[in-house]
């Protein structure tokens, strides 16, 4: 559908640079000071290829430079004094092809070499008034561009921001259900009677969990280190539940932990890893987390002890790579073998 659009946007801005180039053809053509009684026929089919291809060319270049202005920095992000000056390298610059292509034109139909440089009389107005049309044109053009960028950039954060909800009630969703609060209500009264120290630790880190989740409900990026501390205080309703059994080792340098990532990242990838694995005293699980500093990577692998049920949707993988594409079109990295489980997710400045 996109590539349609602009194929269709395309053929429309040929229309519109053909037309230009007709309009001051015959405009500068018939009004300027040329003479009528030439011998050469500048009113020919040649001469309208040419005039065509000429403004085409030129409309065509200025269409992509404003195409790849536009996406590096809209126009009205541009300070006024660049943008200024974009505006008057494009007025001189069509004032120079149509003054160029007059003297062309002069010089097919014979006029002397000391008159061919002066627009006098009519013509001179004639001349402005085809360079203001062509202005006119190219401001709806950059316009149309800049609002085209406006829809895309409104469209894009529109369906970061709808990934982000889905992630983060997906997130709270899985804490609420049933079956998750009947089993820490459970360990809680098993702990508050047999390990009345452990239950406080126990709720302590349950309220971590939730705050964690409901402080991160407006952000779409935040610290590692911050990340780290929730994942410990996830983690732990974990162990207390199912043992000893679930194991985590980070190695992560000081200087990376202001880098950034999507909230709720790591409790993703942590439940991924409990949801589809066999996890027991006898099967202990280690899950380690370090940086590839040279790539910006965050690094999250665990051994595969897969259970017996084979249902695996992926839904959660696939919404942390939409994420990652909106927020900086890149991609997350998954790679498994018989052995080890690993996935690869960019480390963000911003």
């Amino acid at each position: 559908m996109k590539f349609s659009f602009l194929r269709h946007i395309k053929w429309l801005y040929l229309l519109i640079f053909s037309g230009l180039g007709l309009f001051s053809y015959f405009l500068l053509m018939r009004f300027t000071d040329i003479p009528q009684n030439s011998n050469v026929d500048l009113i020919s089919l040649p001469a309208f290829i040419y005039f065509i291809f000429a403004f085409n060319i030129l409309g065509f270049s200025i269409y992509t430079s404003n195409r790849w202005i536009n996406k590096e920095s809209p126009l009205y992000f541009i300070k006024r004094r660049r943008s200024l000056m974009r505006f008057l390298g494009i007025c001189i610059l069509l004032f120079i092809v149509n003054y160029g292509l007059l003297i062309l034109a002069k010089f097919l139909a014979g006029v002397s070499f000391n008159d061919m440089f002066y627009v006098r009389n009519n013509g001179l107005k004639v001349f402005i008034s085809v360079w203001f049309v062509e202005l006119i044109i190219v401001l709806l053009m950059t316009a149309n561009q800049s609002y085209s960028y406006t829809l895309d950039l409104y469209k894009k954060a529109s369906q970061l921001n709808e990934e982000s909800n889905k992630a983060k009630y997906a997130a709270l969703q899985s804490q609420l259900n049933p079956h998750f609060l009947f089993n820490s209500l459970n360990t809680l009264i098993s702990e508050i009677e047999y390990n009345p120290q452990n239950a406080i630790a126990f709720t302590t880190h349950l309220s971590d969990v939730y705050r964690y989740i409901l402080e991160c409900q407006e952000k779409t990026t935040v610290q590692l280190k911050e990340e780290l501390v929730f994942l410990e205080s996830y983690l732990f309703l974990h162990q207390v539940r199912l043992g000893s059994c679930i194991h985590l080792h980070i190695a992560i340098p000081d200087s990376c932990l202001e880098y950034k990532v999507p909230p709720l990242t790591l409790q993703l990838l942590a439940e991924n890893i409990i949801k589809h694995n066999s996890i027991s005293m006898s099967k202990p699980m280690q899950m380690d987390i370090r940086v590839d500093a040279s790539e910006k990577q965050l690094i999250i692998s665990n051994p595969i002890h897969p259970k017996l049920s084979k249902g695996y949707s992926g839904k959660g993988l696939q919404n942390l790579r939409m994420r990652y594409l909106l927020l900086e079109n890149k991609d997350i990295v998954v790679e498994s073998n018989n052995e080890v489980f690993i996935v690869k997710v960019p480390l963000l400045d911003e």
